[in-house]
């Protein structure tokens, strides 16, 4: 089902991946903010978002999002539903008639940073033909 508007110059159609996209995208934006955010997150969170357009054409959102271990998960999840919500009727003008968030799990601090270290070995291991260039000039003006 699509979000439909007409006006004097013909028909506004939004569909409902376009309108998960957006969630998608504010979320994620948020929890990069907030630093609980990794590859495996991101494909849990793209399963997890689930948009139904209601009889009066208002949107209701539904999410799972794990939470940062040690901090409050109610103003956490009041953030994702403001910034969510605020990023829908800015982008898109629709009206929101509610957002609920399941936290699903914990996520403990030193669980991120040891993913973001795998992830960053892994760039550093992965040659790009800038890097082999810088190489190659670095050894030929050693040479010199």
């Amino acid at each position: 089902m699509s979000l439909n508007e007409e006006n004097d110059f013909g028909e506004i159609s939004i569909s409902e991946n376009v309108l998960k996209d957006l969630v998608f995208k504010s979320v994620e934006d948020y929890m990069k903010e907030q630093k609980v955010y990794n590859e495996k997150i991101q494909k849990d969170l793209q399963k997890s978002i689930k948009i139904t357009i209601n009889d009066d054409s208002s949107v209701s959102v539904s999410l799972k999002v794990p939470a940062k271990y040690g901090e409050n998960i109610v103003e956490f999840s009041k953030n994702i539903q403001k910034a969510v919500k605020d990023d829908l009727e800015r982008i898109a003008e629709v009206y929101i008639s509610n957002i609920d968030i399941s936290i699903e799990n914990l996520v403990k601090p030193e669980e991120l940073e040891e993913y973001e270290e795998i992830e960053e070995e892994t760039l550093e291991n992965e040659e790009t033909p800038e890097s082999e260039e810088k190489e190659d000039e670095e050894k030929r003006e050693k040479d010199e």
